[in-house]
C-alpha cells in the first residue's frame, strides 16, 4: 500500500466543502485575519494574535516556508488552513514548526505540518505545553528527539480528530506522537512513523485515549526498540485505552511489535492487535489483557 496515497486521500476531506458538510462550526469571515500566502505575514498574524486571540485564515493552498521559527502561540488561536501547508526550509537550521506555551490554545484545522526538526528536543512538528487541537491535518516528516511528530508535554491536553500522522521520526520515543499529559487520539490514522526506542507510532506515559482510529506500519527499528505500534509506560500512572481501533502491521527490534506495556494499564476495547512483528503484545514486561500472542 502507498501510505502518502493513503494521506492525500485523507487529507482531501479537508476544505471549506467538508466542513460544511459535516457540520463543523465555519468562523464568520469578518471574525477572521485573512494571511497572505507569506511567511513574514503569518508570523505576524501569530504575534497580533497572542495579544487577544482569534481566528487565522491562511491563504488555501499556500506553501509557507519558514527560514526562522514562528512565534509561541499564547492566547486562544484558532488556524483555519484551507489545505496550506506549514513547512520548515530544508536549508534552515533546526525548529519545530509550532509552539503552544502553557497558556496557549491552538485550534489547528485543515492544515499540513512538515519537515519540522527539533533536534535535542520533544515535539518536532507541533509541542504542546497547554491545549492543542488538530483537526482534519496532515502532519508529515518530521523529526526530534521525542515526539517526531506531535508532542503533548506535562499538563497539557491534546486532541487529534480526523487526522493523519505520518511519516516522522524520533531518535528516542514517540515517532509519531508522544505524551506526557492527556491526549486524544479519534478517527485518526497513524501510519509509517519510526522510533529508535519505544513507540514508533506512540509513545505514552500519561493518560491516552484512542478511539476509532487505526496505528500501522509504524517501527522501532533501533537496537533496543518495542512497541512498533504503541508503547505505554513509566509506571502505574500511565494508561492507555484503544476502542473500536486496530493496531496492525507494526514492528520492532525486540518483543512486541504491537502493543508494549511497562508498569502502567493497556485496556483494548473493541481492538484488534494484529498483525504485527515480531509479537502482537507478547513480551511486554506488563501484560496487556485481550490481547493474544
Amino acid at each position: 500500500m502507498n501510505h502518502s496515497k493513503l494521506a492525500i486521500r485523507t487529507l482531501g476531506t479537508l476544505g471549506a466543502a467538508a466542513l460544511m458538510a459535516t457540520g463543523v462550526a465555519v468562523t464568520p469571515a469578518a471574525a477572521q485575519t485573512f494571511v497572505p500566502c507569506l511567511t513574514d505575514a503569518l508570523a505576524g498574524a501569530i504575534t497580533d494574535a497572542n495579544t487577544s486571540g482569534g481566528t487565522l485564515a491562511l491563504a488555501p493552498g499556500c506553501i509557507y516556508t519558514l527560514t526562522t521559527p514562528l512565534p509561541s502561540i499564547q492566547n486562544t488561536i484558532t488556524i483555519m488552513g484551507g489545505g496550506a501547508t506549514i513547512t520548515r526550509d530544508p536549508a534552515a537550521s533546526t525548529f519545530r514548526i509550532l509552539k503552544v506555551d502553557s497558556t496557549g490554545n491552538l485550534d489547528l484545522c485543515d492544515a499540513i505540518i512538515a519537515n519540522g526538526d527539533a533536534t535535542g528536543d520533544f515535539g518536532g512538528g507541533i509541542r504542546n505545553d497547554g491545549a492543542l487541537t488538530v483537526r482534519r491535518s496532515l502532519i508529515r516528516d518530521n523529526h526530534a528527539d521525542y515526539s517526531g511528530g506531535i508532542g503533548g508535554n506535562t499538563g497539557s491536553t491534546t486532541l487529534v480528530d480526523h487526522s493523519v500522522i505520518s511519516g516522522n521520526s524520533a531518535l528516542h520515543n514517540g515517532g509519531g506522537l508522544s505524551n506526557d499529559g492527556n491526549m486524544t487520539i479519534t478517527s485518526s490514522t497513524v501510519v509509517n512513523n519510526t522510533a529508535l526506542e519505544l513507540g514508533g507510532g506512540v509513545a505514552n506515559d500519561a493518560t491516552l485515549t484512542v478511539s476509532q482510529s487505526n496505528v500501522f506500519d509504524n517501527s522501532a527499528s533501533g537496537p533496543t526498540g518495542a512497541g512498533g505500534g504503541i508503547a505505554n509506560f513509566g509506571g502505574a500512572g500511565a494508561t492507555t485505552t484503544l476502542t473500536r481501533s486496530k493496531v496492525d502491521s507494526n514492528s520492532a527490534t525486540n518483543a512486541p511489535g504491537g502493543v508494549y506495556n511497562n508498569g502502567g494499564s493497556v485496556t483494548l476495547d473493541f481492538t484488534a492487535v494484529f498483525p504485527n512483528s515480531p509479537t502482537n503484545c507478547f513480551g511486554s514486561p506488563t501484560a496487556v489483557p485481550g490481547c493474544v500472542a
